[in-house]
């Protein structure tokens, strides 16, 4: 796909990391990183699969979207967070789950939801827990340097 890289320090993180070129990870890299130079305004602002996935180039497939969001989740590319959310009655409203609790049920194949305790097939907890996606605080401290 024809791209014009620009001209900012995480655009040239990207443009320097290898990829395989037989994929459009790299391509999708960028695209979601313009989309959220734009939409990520603030440590408040969080993505799920479906809202990036609306804004990406549908000729992308999934696995390299998909593969293309968790790089960006990588430690060295600092771009985003990761996250779960899960409904919690008493508030009436979807509520970060701790990621290590997440975590640790997902390891165990032992899942429950993380706030009623009920115990649920795997299937049915991740219907449940919903993973999200934030920009990162250094994301928003340097989205707009230059290289």
């Amino acid at each position: 796909m024809n791209y014009e890289i620009k001209n900012s320090y995480f655009h040239k993180i990207i443009r320097d990391q290898k990829f395989s070129e037989f994929s459009e990870v790299r391509y999708s890299c960028f695209l979601i990183l313009d989309y959220l130079i734009v939409a990520g305004r603030d440590l408040e602002v969080s993505f799920s699969f479906d809202e990036l996935r609306e804004n990406i180039d549908q000729k992308i497939s999934d696995e390299d979207f998909i593969t293309s969001v968790f790089y960006l989740t990588r430690e060295d590319i600092k771009i985003l967070d990761q996250g779960f959310s899960a409904w919690k009655a008493v508030e009436d409203r979807y509520v970060e789950v701790r990621k290590e609790k997440v975590l640790r049920m997902i390891n165990s194949k032992q899942f429950s939801h993380p706030y009623t305790g009920v115990e649920l097939t795997e299937d049915q907890f991740f219907e449940e827990v919903i993973p999200f996606f934030a920009v990162t605080k250094y994301f928003l401290d340097h989205k707009n340097d230059s290289i």
